[in-house]
């Protein structure tokens, strides 16, 4: 069985839609996979206590559980909407307070990690040789995102925290007295946990997280483990709109809401297969809306299928050799032989079982008896040579993508 882990969100606010591509990147890939056979399990977490959470309560002046309970189940209503595969197991931190407790205790027992007060850190020097790998740079040069008061306490100013003694929002209590725990230790105990201590197959995250937080999660498992968290990391590029980040400061922010306004689930994840997951894709609403015209085409691509009531068997070995390249992450490749199958009539129902195999919903969109009897109606005037009835009919149709 494949072992999987994917960093989930920090509940403070809705995601916007660049947030969703890894999570929409990790479903075709576990599709795809699991349809040649491969077992896994699918790890994910949820970051329902942080510094944003306590500031998002405190301007809202409501408590930080609040907070996470909304914006949580937001996230994960997103897998019905946009019709992804359920985690196997999705872990938040506040239920996992003693497992977070026990990591640390294991990096202090060994002397990896020291106290200093109510403030527990780990000691990064003495893994000087393994530390920068993920992200390829000197221990000299990286330095931990930590608040000025917290740097003064610690041996090394790379050194990162993993409890945190603090004055500002909710507190645990724990056995290094009362706070919170450090961001970076929850993935890694997580890991720890649901794996056995093992290297995991492929982790997966933005890749604004190799560092520092895939950098320490990495640290903190070799510390104890003496091996790698992982054998393969996935880093996915961001989406940027029209050539810039989205951010919350600029205000271009698209979530996935309004998102669905515009465009289809199925847009969007057609638009994952278009180019390598590691790369940046800069949207625009002309990318975005030739996306969907592509959707559109596919949606009566199907429909035309279903009223012909098309006998033809799919290509089995077509079928899994497209399959297999979105299972190796060859995701233009896929895109390159999904759009040639789908310009070939005999070449249809192949088309449409690769996409029903990735989770494309509109494979799986049935033709009422209403709208099959009008097309028969409209096909029936067209014979009958009474072309100004069919015309009339025919923009309906046209409405409804059946013609």
């Amino acid at each position: 069985m494949k072992k999987y882990y994917l960093c989930g969100p920090t509940v403070y606010n809705y995601p916007h839609i660049g947030n969703l591509r890894p999570t929409v990147t990790f479903d075709l890939l576990i599709r795809a996979q699991k349809h040649l056979g491969q077992e896994i399990f699918y790890l994910n977490n949820i970051t329902d206590i942080d510094d944003k959470i306590i500031k998002k309560a405190m301007e809202e002046n409501t408590t930080e559980a609040a907070i996470a309970k909304k914006y949580e189940d937001y996230y994960l209503s997103l897998f019905d909407s946009f019709n992804l595969i359920k985690p196997t197991q999705i872990v938040r931190v506040t239920d996992s307070l003693n497992d977070i407790y026990q990591y640390i205790q294991k990096m202090l027992d060994s002397n990896a990690a020291y106290q200093v007060g109510g403030n527990v850190f780990f000691d990064v020097q003495q893994f000087r040789d393994v530390y920068g790998k993920i992200s390829n740079q000197r221990i000299e040069n990286l330095v931990a995102e930590e608040d000025t008061a917290l740097d003064l306490k610690k041996k090394n100013k790379a050194d990162f925290t993993l409890w945190k003694d603090t004055n500002l929002g909710i507190k645990f209590e724990s056995p290094f007295g009362l706070g919170r725990p450090g961001w970076h230790t929850e993935c890694s105990c997580f890991i720890a946990k649901y794996f056995n201590g093992e290297t995991i197959d492929l982790h997966g995250g933005g890749i604004d997280l190799i560092f520092p937080h895939h950098e320490n999660e990495n640290i903190q498992h070799y510390a104890i483990y003496k091996k790698p968290i992982t054998k393969n990391w996935m880093h996915f590029g961001t989406l940027n709109y029209k050539n810039q980040k989205m951010s919350k400061s600029i205000g271009n922010l698209i979530f996935p809401h309004d998102f669905l306004k515009k465009y289809d689930v199925d847009t969007y994840k057609l638009l994952m297969l278009t180019t390598n997951y590691s790369k940046p894709i800069n949207l625009t609403d002309e990318l975005l809306q030739s996306i969907q015209s592509i959707i559109n085409k596919f949606q009566l691509i199907s429909n035309k299928n279903q009223l012909n009531e098309t006998n033809v068997e799919p290509n089995t070995q077509k079928i899994n050799e497209v399959i297999f390249e979105v299972a190796n992450l060859n995701f233009a490749g896929a895109y390159k032989e999904i759009i040639q199958l789908s310009k070939k009539e005999a070449d249809i129902p192949t088309f449409l079982a690769i996409m029903n195999i990735l989770g494309f919903i509109f494979p799986s969109k049935k033709i009422n008896k209403k709208d099959k009897n009008l097309y028969l109606e409209w096909k029936n005037l067209v014979e009958n040579k009474n072309y100004k009835k069919a015309d009339l009919l025919r923009d309906i149709l046209k409405e409804k993508k059946l013609i």
